[in-house]
């Protein structure tokens, strides 16, 4: 039905909101994912974007949000006019799907600013959905004609259904009396699946009829004293609370340290737990981070956590809480665990008594992401909270924070078991490391220290040290080796630091070690780490970097750091030297051998090879062939190597990364023993080459003439790679057969047949998904677009021409194999002319009563030319684009005038010029020549001047007008929300909550 809704057109408003309001637990958000992740709905869009709300809605936040989830980066605290001004470059004339995820906002004012802004932007047939437990805010937010949707409860046998899959190993009951008691405990979760979930959970872990009975007594009487549904819902996860072995209750508990909607670090959170001493060893697990994981594990199961997303390899990398489990965290955990606003934290609230210092065990400092407290001044009273066993930072801003006041009031924390100071950015430490005996884990990461100080290693307790992105950091302490407890030891990114210190084989605990540096001085200095530090460390897991590997002597050096008994590594990455003097001088053979004895367990999951100066890597005889579980292969700067093994083997692979391999002619130079594509039928498409990989990229190999020496005919098929870069490549002519699945497709630098082999190397898929999509593919630094590219492309969607600085024609001829193509982007083609529609008898159709010919681009609907200097006047083909909404012009001087037809682009919704001198001036006001041809366009923005706007006229006097009300909202907004924030942070924690 919301399916339905969000993909109906008609509706008169050109962005439609639906809502899906309900209790909290009863599935709205679960709702929202389905919806979202719907393979219809994935195609309709032109793309989709997520945005978790919660309770602060202040439309500069909600901007900044939604830009973020669109470029998946952060983004700076700019002004409102400017991050509005981005967000429509990234959705302007793009029909999308948002989803706002737990929405509160009442103030209709402020939803009425957003909703403008977003709309302004958005193309006609763009949907929102918004996931609320409130009706008013479901009906305030609504379009017109739309009725919210409100969430029912499960029905008993969809009830039922879910609790036995929670409940009962592999859903059968051990008894009738199981499902009876079952049963009951079901009905009075109310069809919440949030409850039903939580209770199944916590019957699963018990065994006897006895313990059933006593779960069920318990609920009766949480639910006597309960009335309406949320309450119901409260008392039913408090119970499952309650029924929490003790130390998953205090690892629960812990969690009220991060605030709403936080993404959990699964990683970081089990060594904070280890670090608290929540984590008792059990004879089953001999590693105290292994118990941790199945703490997690537990919790998870019993829906403590949700929304688990898992790294290339499987494993648990980040999570988050329901909102009602967090309240529940935020309740039990009492008033010694707090999450403070870094904005609000200030002398004046801790001696207001709002929170009690000398009771607090565990402080988190929340920056909220917000650019404006880059700088923080430490409160001095801070110095009171002597007991405190954590203190860390959270959610810093991009460009980290500086710390301004007496870092010596840390030394007062003297019990301090978690101390997190990542993005921090301090220089040098004042603080007195070995009055932290106690310390147990150390977060330093993105801070700008050079010298570590040896002091560090009397913190002998010491499980994590992280100190990744340190990249000023040179020196490391020379007793690094007394750290005897040293679990986790992080160093990615340090490129400052030249080697390490010995002593490292002593950290016998050691699961984490991601760097490892050799040095010339090791030979002949035994304070530094040679590879036979290494040997004994087989526990190490997750991934290790080796770095200055031109250095080792010999095969048994390289053997003596024993890799191959590494059974939990899953990342290898090993570099030699990138200086190209010293690898003209280095031997071809002893680096073969120094590889050869580096053989990793079979286990590893991704092999990194940088600037290896051998001709061939280990084959079948050796280890690269074994192998067979690698998902991620990346060959970078290895410009001797002239043949890869067969890579037949690896079944698992999912990317494959070749990058400046000089000296390579093939890739696969030896047989293929996967059959070719020209012998596969619809029984064998099982055998096909590669048949896990989704991503290919090969740049800059100068010498490569193909895939392999086989032809086209026989060349493999890649069925499911779905992102395809081929940059500088410029002999290759011969590549493997696709299906037409991709998300991106860069051809860049390469020859006129490789873009003919490209263009026939493509198959339809005749299995699901049966539909071909093609998102976008990017041509950049070639000379022509051959005839054979094309019609294979039907399903395209965007094209970029970029750089082609000797491309001298697009015509309607190639460009009419494209009709699903929605935008084309034109930039910095100098000789490049856009060819007209030759309607024969040399009519052009530039007339604009001209006869239409067949439809030409029938879905395009954005068209940017930059930089263009051929350009002398539109071409004619673009009239009969009649979707076309967008039409962007850039540093093109040559064109002088729009043609007359324009008039009959009646959807276009946005006109841009910029940087054309005599085509500015002819559009650049109501009584410029031009404007009688471009007057029905509602926006239109010449250089920096917004002309009209939403199809009204802006006199040069209303534009600045409406620039200074946004900034006045702008600034009144952010009081308001710094004055919402105070007094919400001072009744919460002043309240001692309860259930």
């Amino acid at each position: 039905m919301i399916i339905d809704m969000l993909l109906l057109s008609g509706n008169k408003e050109k962005v439609v909101v639906v809502p899906i309001v309900g209790i909290g637990g009863l599935g709205k958000t679960t709702v929202a994912q389905l919806i979202y992740n719907d393979n219809k709905i994935q195609s309709h869009f032109d793309c989709t974007h997520w945005v978790c709300v919660s309770e602060t809605f202040d439309p500069k936040v909600m901007v900044k949000n939604v830009l973020e989830s669109i470029t998946q980066q952060k983004v700076e605290d700019l002004a409102l006019n400017t991050l509005k001004d981005l967000l429509h470059k990234h959705i302007k004339n793009k029909r999308l799907l948002l989803v706002l995820d737990d929405v509160w906002n009442e103030d209709t004012e402020k939803w009425v600013r957003f909703i403008n802004i977003f709309s302004s932007g958005a193309a006609e047939g763009s949907r929102i959905v918004v996931t609320t437990r409130l009706r008013i805010v479901a009906k305030m937010t609504a379009t017109e004609m739309i009725v919210p949707h409100e969430l029912q409860g499960l029905s008993e046998l969809e009830s039922w259904s879910l609790f036995e899959k929670m409940a009962f190993k592999g859903g059968v009951a051990p008894g009738p009396r199981y499902i009876e008691i079952g049963k009951e405990v079901t009905r009075k979760c109310c069809g919440v699946p949030l409850a039903i979930r939580t209770m199944g959970g916590l019957l699963s872990f018990k065994d006897t009829e006895s313990e059933w009975e006593a779960i069920r007594e318990k609920q009766l009487l949480s639910l006597y004293f309960s009335g309406q549904d949320s309450e119901i819902l409260a008392a039913t996860l408090r119970l499952s609370y309650d029924n929490l072995p003790s130390q998953l209750k205090r690892c629960f508990a812990y969690c009220s340290l991060f605030p709403k909607d936080h993404r959990i670090d699964v990683k970081m959170l089990v060594q904070v737990w280890m670090a608290q001493g929540y984590i008792i060893k059990s004879g089953q697990f001999l590693l105290l981070e292994d118990v941790g994981v199945e703490h997690f594990k537990n919790l998870l199961w019993r829906s403590f956590f949700q929304e688990v997303t898992k790294d290339r390899y499987g494993n648990m990398k980040y999570c988050k809480m329901h909102d009602l489990m967090h309240d529940l965290a935020v309740t039990v955990a009492g008033m010694d665990t707090i999450c403070l606003n870094a904005i609000n934290l200030t002398d004046s609230l801790l001696s207001s008594g709002v929170v009690n210092l000398e009771r607090i065990r565990h402080l988190s400092i929340d920056f909220e992401n917000k650019w404006e407290t880059r700088v923080w001044k430490i409160p001095t009273l801070l110095a009171k909270a002597t007991r405190l066993r954590t203190f860390m930072i959270i959610n810093v801003a991009v460009g980290g924070v500086k710390l301004e006041g007496r870092c010596e009031i840390f030394l007062n924390m003297t019990r301090l078991r978690v101390f997190g100071l990542g993005d921090a950015k301090m220089e040098v430490f004042s603080i007195t490391f070995n009055k932290l005996k106690h310390l147990r884990y150390l977060d330093l990461s993105k801070n700008g220290v050079e010298i570590l100080p040896n002091e560090i290693t009397r913190m002998v307790n010491l499980q994590t040290l992280n100190l990744c992105l340190c990249e000023h950091l040179r020196l490391l302490p020379a007793d690094l080796g007394k750290l005897y407890n040293l679990v986790f030891f992080y160093l990615d990114d340090c490129s400052s630091l030249t080697y390490l210190p010995a002593g490292i084989c002593n950290l016998s605990f050691l699961r984490e070690l991601s760097l490892f540096i050799l040095t010339e001085a090791a030979a002949k200095n035994s304070r530094l780490a040679g590879l036979g530090e290494l040997k004994s460390l087989n526990n190490l897991s997750g991934k290790l970097t080796i770095k200055g590997l031109e250095l080792v002597k010999d095969k048994s050096e390289a053997a003596a750091a024993n890799l191959k008994e590494k059974s939990q590594l899953q990342h290898l990455e090993l570099w030699w030297s990138d200086d190209s003097n010293n690898m003209v001088a280095r031997r071809c053979d002893h680096e073969r051998s120094v590889l050869e004895a580096l053989q990793p367990h079979p286990n590893l999951k991704e092999l990194q090879l940088c600037y290896y100066g051998g001709t061939s890597v280990p084959t079948a005889s050796c280890w690269f062939s074994s192998l067979m579980n690698l998902v991620r292969i990346e060959l970078y700067c290895c410009g001797k190597l002239q043949s890869l093994p067969s890579l037949d083997p690896f079944v698992s692979l999912e990317e494959l990364v070749l990058y400046n391999l000089e000296s390579l002619a093939y890739v696969q130079g030896e047989t293929v023993s996967s059959l070719p594509f020209s012998s596969l039928s619809s029984s064998n498409k099982d055998l096909q080459f590669l048949p896990s990989l989704k991503s290919l990229k090969i740049t800059d190999c100068p010498n490569l003439i193909g895939w392999s020496l086989a032809n086209m005919e026989e060349s493999p098929l890649l069925p499911w790679v779905s992102t395809l870069e081929i940059e500088s490549c410029p002999k290759m002519v011969t590549i493997p057969h696709f299906l037409i699945n991709f998300k991106k497709v860069e051809l860049m630098d390469v020859s006129s047949e490789l873009l003919s082999v490209f263009g026939a190397s493509l198959i339809s898929p005749s299995l699901p998904p049966a539909h071909p999509r093609f998102h976008e593919l990017c041509l950049q630094y070639v000379n022509d677009l051959p005839q054979g590219l094309m019609p294979q492309l039907t399903s395209l969607e965007r094209l970029n021409i970029w750089f082609c600085s000797n491309l001298t024609t697009l015509s309607p001829s190639i460009l009419r194999h494209l009709p699903s193509l929605k935008e084309l982007h034109i930039l910095s083609c100098e000789v490049l002319e856009l060819e007209d529609y030759d309607y024969g008898d040399g009519n052009k159709g530039n007339d604009e009563n001209d006869s239409v010919p067949p439809r030409f681009l029938p879905s395009l609907r954005c068209l940017v030319v930059q930089s263009v200097p051929k350009l002398v006047t539109l071409p004619n083909w673009l009239q009969f684009s009649s979707n076309l909404q967008q039409l962007d012009i850039d540093w093109c001087d040559n064109l002088k005038c729009l043609p007359s037809w324009l008039k009959k682009l009646t959807a276009l919704e946005s006109l841009g010029v910029f940087r054309c001198d005599i085509l500015s001036r002819r559009c650049t006001s109501n009584t410029a020549e031009d404007w009688p041809i471009i007057s029905h366009i509602p926006n239109i923005q010449v250089d920096s001047r917004h002309v009209q706007k939403e199809g009204c006229y802006l006199e040069m006097e209303e534009e600045e007008e409406e620039a200074e009300q946004e900034q006045e909202h702008e600034e009144e907004a952010s009081s308001h929300t710094h004055i919402s924030r105070y007094f919400t942070l001072a009744s919460l924690v002043a309240v001692i909550p309860f259930l």
